[in-house]
């Protein structure tokens, strides 16, 4: 720092009198010089560092609002709607039902169960059912069947679903198949028999169900090596009872179809026929 008056460098910082007005002074600092004592004011050097340090603060701000316009996604361009399903009304479901196919009578009781479109009502599921089940739907017959074994809709009867039962796992319905083996092995509505157990699970497994493969080795382990092969001989050789309706195998898990394991038994008994 250099005095105006006498050009020295013997310059010191000097301190503000309460009478000088600091505003006037804002962007400066007083100074007196030691040899002829001259006070004076100059430029802040702090100002200095101050503004640029303001400026550093700006400029990185600048950055980071760059960034951040450059990532958020445009919203000029539009995504794609949103495909809802469409469903058909309960009106047309119902509409359709009542023409008579063993197809539309079957989907009206699902519509009905657990999971469909309509508030639950067993006796409503029952009746649509019975009327595709008498048709020889094989969804129809398997449901109305688990329908008379939980007693909903209807008084329980273990004998009946046995019936309704076996007549949908003859026609090659996998769930249907497993709940017979479960009625075999338990002797539910049905005379007790582990090799029928066995057969019926084996048959079933062997359209990937997965619970009919746990079931057949569950029950085998209730069985001899001779029974186990005569039951493997029996499922080979067993012919399905053709169906004339399209079935609709994707079963949805709910209390209607939960069934009991691990029950032992034991007994020996040929299949039977649709009907018998």
């Amino acid at each position: 720092m250099i005095c105006a008056r006498c050009e020295s460098i013997n310059v010191r910082r000097s301190s503000w009198k309460k009478n000088e007005d600091h505003m006037n002074h804002l962007l400066y600092a007083p100074y007196r010089c030691r040899d002829c004592k001259h006070r004076f004011f100059k430029f802040s050097g702090l100002f200095k560092l101050s503004v640029a340090a303001t400026l550093g603060l700006l400029a990185c701000m600048g950055v980071f609002v760059t960034i951040y316009l450059l990532s958020k996604p445009d919203l000029s361009i539009s995504s794609p709607p949103i495909v809802h399903e469409i469903k058909p009304s309960r009106t047309l479901i119902l509409d359709k039902a009542k023409q008579g196919k063993a197809d539309d009578q079957y989907a009206a009781g699902l519509m009905y169960m657990p999971g469909g479109e309509f508030p639950i009502d067993y006796k409503e599921a029952l009746k649509w059912f019975n009327l595709a089940a008498k048709q020889g739907h094989a969804g129809a017959e398997f449901n109305l069947g688990l329908l008379y074994r939980n007693g909903r809709g209807v008084l329980q009867d273990f004998t009946v679903a046995a019936q309704w039962i076996e007549k949908a796992a003859h026609k090659g319905y996998p769930a249907a198949q497993y709940q017979l083996g479960t009625f075999y092995k338990t002797g539910e509505g049905i005379q007790r028999d582990l090799m029928q157990a066995y057969v019926w699970y084996n048959l079933a497994s062997a359209q990937g169900y997965e619970p009919g493969i746990a079931g057949r080795d569950n029950v085998a382990n209730l069985m001899n090596a001779t029974e186990v092969l005569k039951a493997q001989t029996l499922s080979r050789n067993f012919k399905l009872t053709p169906s004339h309706h399209h079935q609709d195998k994707t079963l949805t898990i709910n209390d209607e179809n939960h069934v009991e394991t691990n029950i032992p038994g034991a007994g020996l008994k040929q299949p039977l026929k649709p009907g018998d």
